[in-house]
């Protein structure tokens, strides 16, 4: 982990690798998505209704990726899981991403319920961005996770319905 320049008492400007890693782990189905052959791909084919939910999705989205590569503790470690709170923060984080790819293989395989991608497709990424974000202690990140997840739900559903 990097610190560029103090921004408040604990908190830097830097560079934060393992939440690149963690950023591209969420990212892997759409790696994989050109190398399947989807019949059917609704995500993908999905017509934006509101341009606002739209541009909040993205902005929140894009922050939380940001925040969690780029905002960093000065006293936090690079991976730390020594007290039974970040044990826990840290394995609910992991959940949360397990539970996305299970839903992209649900996915991948055909089914497309929507209360089912909006639990699992929609609603982890952004569950499990402020997870890292409690985890690391960076509440910034947390917040926004937060949001982006109501934000995402909302949207994905609109755009569904």
């Amino acid at each position: 982990m990097v610190r560029w320049f103090k921004i408040t008492k604990n908190q830097y400007i830097g560079f934060f690798a393992l939440g690149l890693a963690f950023f591209v782990l969420q990212q892997l189905p759409y790696m994989l998505m050109p190398l399947l052959r989807l019949d059917i791909n609704p995500l993908m084919e999905m017509q934006d209704k509101s341009a606002l939910l739209n541009i909040a999705e993205k902005t929140f989205g894009v922050s939380c990726i940001v925040v969690m590569v780029f905002l960093v503790r000065g006293d936090a470690k690079w991976f730390s899981i020594g007290s039974t709170k970040d044990k826990i923060l840290f394995g609910s984080a992991m959940l949360a991403i397990a539970v996305y790819f299970v839903g992209w293989v649900f996915y991948f395989r055909g089914y497309h319920g929507l209360p089912f991608m909006l639990c699992t497709l929609a609603a982890m990424p952004p569950v499990y961005y402020a997870l890292i974000g409690l985890w690391r202690k960076n509440y910034v990140l947390a917040c926004l996770g937060c949001v982006f997840c109501m934000v995402h739900i909302a949207n994905v559903w609109n755009n569904f319905t």
